[in-house]
């Protein structure tokens, strides 16, 4: 017999702005080929924008495939960690308008302290005794501070200074001390842009170590699009209207909503070759940390999961090669490793309603989502609050605590689950929406679960044949704001016993 049942949480009283506190923010660390192209000063413009949701400890400028010491081109012979610092002297300018419309965000002179240059060299020709950099020192001063915190790694090029840290690390350390630090260690790799990551996985395999040879670049292609490329399903949801459908159409998004407002955004560059070629916006480097944003949706140490990072395999697999040929020819000379690689979802846009079932799909579903975030946080460097549009925050029976709930089922039970709680500062009309995250869960049948899926108030039906399996349940809220709408997000997880 089924029982109506309400799920009690504790719950948090919010007044005024809400903000997360300190200690539940995710430690981020970025390498990345400062120079290679444009398209890392456009991701870490980005990320400087959202540095109020993570703990930022170190900005490392790197080598990689296309930029080392032996490069044929004279200007990718060298790294360039002044890029960081130019962009955190943009955010400078901005930074006190910033704190109008958000707490958390760190201190200009504060960042240019974790600003640092990485292995010139490429890959593991330049990982060994005596070549240790200021990178690799700060990424082993990181690793010793005393913060039970995961530690979690954006590879936006090659893996060598990590490579580099961790060897020196172990050469001074117990062994106790570094299963410590491994076990800490969350990565995301994107593209395998040397052959430092096969290795450092086939000699360090406790790392947890994400590898996106597709979905990183999902954020605004993966098409290689040079103008009106007419590959056009492989650009996904069209969500920089009322522009073109192409790069071209995204630039121009780009010029209206982040180029003209103020000092950072004016160092968004134009993704551009020397040709006057355009390719699509921030390439593969924002996908990888854009997960940290929303806490109540997405677990770094379940990718399976799902969430702005888009959505890898429950269970690291075996020898997952690189996107590149040269690196693939040296990583089978490694012995075997194990990664996190990516899987497909499913999803209908609920504009167009075309549905899309690829590999690239568990990061196209939540486009709108970034587009609209980024836009939005873009006028926070320049305008009032009152001028400005603001994140909702969603809540599970008055908890409105950004976090992930577990809940234990029985299968056929009936329960209720209020988000009613929800608010928006800016007094914006939220919509609600519950749904189902099939991929997530381990639950495969065909049973109606929601059935107010609109509605503050939802009912949920656990259906009888999910007994030892697990249901996610999504709570996503967005604002009614002329602007563009934002959006929020709360993750149940049913155990059905």
């Amino acid at each position: 017999m089924n029982v109506l049942k309400i799920i009690a949480f504790g719950f948090l009283i919010c007044l005024g702005q809400y903000a997360l506190s300190q200690s539940s923010k995710h430690r981020l660390v970025i390498l990345a080929d400062m120079g290679n192209e444009p398209d890392e000063e456009q991701q870490m413009a980005h990320m400087l924008m959202c540095s109020n949701e993570f703990d930022l400890e170190g900005l490392i400028a790197v080598s990689g495939k296309y930029l080392h010491n032996q490069h044929r081109l004279v200007e990718r012979q060298r790294l360039y960690p002044d890029l960081f610092e130019n962009l955190i002297n943009g955010y400078e300018q901005v930074f006190e308008n910033l704190k109008i419309h958000a707490k958390g965000y760190p201190e200009p002179a504060y960042l240019r302290t974790i600003v640092a240059p990485g292995q010139p060299g490429y890959g593991m020709g330049d990982v060994g005794e005596g070549k240790s950099t200021k990178g690799s020192e700060l990424l082993i001063e990181i690793f010793k501070k005393k913060d039970s915190r995961l530690i979690y790694i954006v590879v936006n090029a090659g893996s060598n200074t990590l490579a580099q840290a961790l060897n020196d690390f172990k050469a001074s350390h117990s062994a106790v001390a570094l299963k410590k630090i491994l076990n800490k260690l969350r990565v995301f790799e994107n593209g395998a842009q040397d052959n430092a990551g096969a290795w450092i996985c086939a000699h360090y395999p406790e790392i947890h170590w994400t590898r996106s040879n597709y979905q990183t670049y999902a954020y605004g292609g993966p098409a290689w699009a040079w103008g009106n490329d007419p590959d056009a399903d492989k650009k996904g949801p069209h969500t920089w209207k009322p522009y073109a459908y192409n790069a071209t159409g995204q630039h121009q998004w780009a010029l209206e909503h982040i180029k003209n407002h103020g000092a950072l955004g004016r160092l968004f560059p134009l993704r551009q070759t020397p040709t006057g070629r355009l390719a699509f916006i921030e390439g593969g480097g924002t996908i990888p940390w854009l997960g940290l944003m929303h806490q109540g949706l997405s677990d770094i140490s379940q990718p399976s999961w799902g969430g702005w990072s888009g959505r890898f395999s429950e269970k690291p697999i075996k020898n997952v090669p690189s996107r590149h040929e040269s690196v693939r020819a040296d990583e089978v000379t490694y012995g075997d490793y194990y990664l996190y690689t990516e899987v497909s979802d499913e999803w209908k846009d609920p504009e167009t309603k075309e549905i899309y079932n690829s590999i690239y799909t568990p990061v196209w579903r939540w486009r709108q989502a970034y587009y609209n975030d980024f836009q939005c946080r873009m006028d926070w460097c320049i305008e009032s609050y009152e001028n400005a549009n603001h994140h909702p925050v969603a809540a599970i029976n008055s908890d409105k605590t950004e976090k992930i709930h577990f809940i234990q089922a029985a299968a056929g039970e009936v329960m209720s689950l209020d988000a009613s709680a929800s608010f928006d500062p800016d007094g914006d009309n939220i919509t609600f929406k519950w749904w189902v995250y099939n991929e997530a869960g381990t639950y495969t049948g065909n049973s109606k679960i929601i059935k107010h899926p609109s509605k503050a108030i939802t009912e949920i039906t656990v259906p009888e044949d999910a007994s030892g399996k697990t249901i996610h349940i999504i709570l996503e809220i967005e604002d009614n704001n002329k602007i563009a709408s934002l959006h929020d997000y709360r993750r149940i997880v049913l155990s059905v016993e």
